[in-house]
């Protein structure tokens, strides 16, 4: 039945191959053996799918699957790499890429904020300011959070097991920027062709707020982009992310007056004080509490520090709080709600607070329906047989800073998401290789 719906159509521009009769078989027998929406997918690559963008998919399928032991590799040296932040030292990272690029003949620039604090940027194809001639930007961060306790094996010399590499920053997120030295390699081979170019940048202090890696780089460097794919969003390439909460951190102090602890009303308390402040502020409600990519706003208290020993009234206490609201919210008027719920404190209980912001980044959105979402949804099809999802990212990434530039950006990439930052952290080397083929293709359609 499938077989005759399908000849029908007898306009096609299928029928027009040779053989067509064979092809429409074969095509019938996978539907009914396997996952109908699989082999659309496989309809669509073998009939549909431009036949130059076909042969490049098979080309990079082919020499990607050849890079294999190279991504392994060069993995491994990455993460051989000891730049736990803090204190960084992403210099020895940085030396590792700088010897591929220079290995690969791709010019590069090294910039740095902070004496070992390296960052680097690869170039290929040509540099144009044009519709038809974008740039597309690919950053990983080369530091990674600090190892911890509970791990089987040095967590600083990477190994394989299974299928997958282990050590710190395997997933998070030197295995990406493996993939992408080889997708670098890739576009050099093919450099001729490229009307566009790529930049290859690894980056340093991701971990802690990226002012000495993408922060110096976007604003004192000069360095721009018209788009960008950050794969530091690990969620196995089923997901890609384009919209971010915002991220609010507050810290607020208590003031109180010093007593002994035996005559506690001849003192203020100021950890009483702030205790009443925070059960106040737990109860504080977002003006936006639903969107269709995120789940709820969050509020967070991380940290509370106040007073020395049992028989002294605290003079002050510090509290810190992180909150993360929805596109739409506003942080001003969330700082506004926060400082009236303060003064209603201090006019009922002798209280005095001091607010501090010591983190402000906006929340972002990118639309859907933008080009560079389409270009990775089409790819990841291709590849892996299945399109991935569009979400919205509860953390942040560097594509806050990179939005706010102008530059388009989302997150995509391969790894699982509980793997970040855990003890035996790791990543799938088929997820490295698969994630190569994708932004290889991606690149070639973009750049060329």
């Amino acid at each position: 039945m499938i077989y005759f719906l399908l000849r029908m159509r007898q306009d096609s521009p299928i029928f027009t191959k040779k053989g067509s009769d064979f092809y429409l078989i074969v095509l019938c027998r996978r539907i009914l053996a396997r996952n109908y929406f699989e082999w659309v997918f496989a309809f669509q690559k073998t009939f549909l799918m431009n036949p130059v963008m076909n042969d490049m998919v098979k080309d990079i399928e082919k020499y990607m699957q050849k890079e294999a032991n190279e991504i392994v590799n060069f993995a491994c040296k990455l993460i051989n790499t000891k730049t736990e932040n803090p204190p960084g030292n992403e210099i020895l990272a940085v030396s590792v890429v700088e010897e591929y690029f220079k290995s690969l003949k791709i010019p590069y620039k090294i910039f740095e904020k902070e004496k070992k604090r390296t960052n680097i940027i690869g170039y290929i194809g040509k540099q144009k300011r044009s519709q038809n001639a974008p740039s597309l930007l690919a950053a990983c961060h080369l530091d990674v959070v600090p190892a911890g306790e509970g791990w089987l094996r040095d967590p600083f010399s990477a190994y394989v097991e299974n299928g997958r590499i282990f050590g710190r920053g395997s997933s998070d997120n030197k295995g990406q920027m493996a993939s992408l030295i080889a997708v670098a390699k890739y576009l050099k081979e093919n450099e001729s062709g490229l009307r566009g170019q790529f930049i290859l940048a690894g980056v340093a202090d991701e971990e802690r707020g990226s002012a000495l890696g993408m922060e110096y780089l976007l604003n004192e460097c000069g360095i721009h982009a018209d788009y960008a794919i950050i794969p530091d969003v690990a969620h196995n390439m089923q997901m890609i992310d384009v919209t971010e909460k915002g991220a609010l951190f507050l810290e607020i102090t208590s003031f109180g007056k010093q007593a002994h602890g035996s005559t506690p009303d001849r003192g203020v308390n100021a950890v009483w004080n702030m205790i009443t402040l925070l059960n106040r502020i737990r109860q504080y409600k977002f003006r936006h509490t639903s969107h269709p990519l995120h789940s709820p706003p969050t509020m967070n208290l991380g940290a509370i520090h106040g007073g020395t020993v049992a028989n002294i009234v605290p003079a002050s206490c510090k509290a810190q709080i992180d909150l993360r609201y929805l596109p739409g919210d506003s942080p001003i008027d969330i700082i506004n709600d926060i400082q009236c719920i303060m003064k209603e404190v201090e006019e009922q209980h002798s209280a005095r607070f001091e607010l501090k912001i010591t983190s402000d980044q906006p929340s972002t959105n990118v639309p859907i329906d933008n080009p560079l979402v389409e270009i990775i949804t089409k790819h990841t099809a291709a590849i892996l047989g299945r399109k991935p999802k569009p979400m919205g990212q509860s953390g942040s990434t560097v594509t806050k800073q990179l939005i706010q530039k102008g530059i388009i950006s989302v997150g995509f990439g391969p790894g699982d998401h509980d793997e970040a930052h855990a003890a035996n952290e790791s990543i799938s080397i088929q997820e490295l290789i698969d994630f190569a083929k994708i932004m290889a293709l991606i690149s070639m359609e973009m750049l060329t």
